[in-house]
């Protein structure tokens, strides 16, 4: 195999076991390919240590679309953020619950405070930040950052 060096790696065996466990189930053919992910995850996760990263993420929110003004509040938020924003996607749970998911990119202080933000808003019941990683998209190929 060109371009890859090889490495030893020690491991106790009931933790070996649990990892092939895991990866069967995932549907790895081999423990390298397993562990080369989990190097990426964990240095992608590094880069979102950085607040001033561009990054790609989606944000997922669940709230009760029954609280007073809710839906106006979070429209005019997301207005507010249309550099951020790519896309949004909003699905009914049940008769009080919505779940909407919004696509960003930006730096990821900027995600960050989105996220705080929608937190914040009264009958947001859980709102949770994801990374994807470092952003490629439409925005940052015409340079767009704000």
């Amino acid at each position: 195999m060109d371009g890859v060096t090889r490495i030893g790696v020690s491991l106790e065996p009931e933790l070996l076991k649990e990892f092939d466990k895991i990866i069967s189930k995932k549907g790895y053919v081999s423990r390298s390919e397993a562990i080369r992910d989990l190097v990426r995850d964990s240095l992608a996760e590094n880069e979102w240590k950085n607040d001033k990263e561009f990054m790609s993420g989606v944000i997922v929110m669940i709230y009760d679309h029954g609280v007073t003004g809710i839906g106006e509040k979070l429209t005019a938020m997301q207005h507010g953020r249309m550099q951020n924003i790519s896309t949004t996607i909003h699905v009914h749970l049940d008769h009080d619950r919505c779940m909407e998911v919004l696509i960003a990119e930006g730096e990821l202080g900027q995600l960050k405070l989105m996220t705080n933000d929608i937190s914040s808003i009264k009958g947001v019941l859980r709102c949770k930040l994801t990374m994807a990683s470092q952003a490629t998209g439409h925005m940052h190929h015409l340079g767009v950052r704000h």
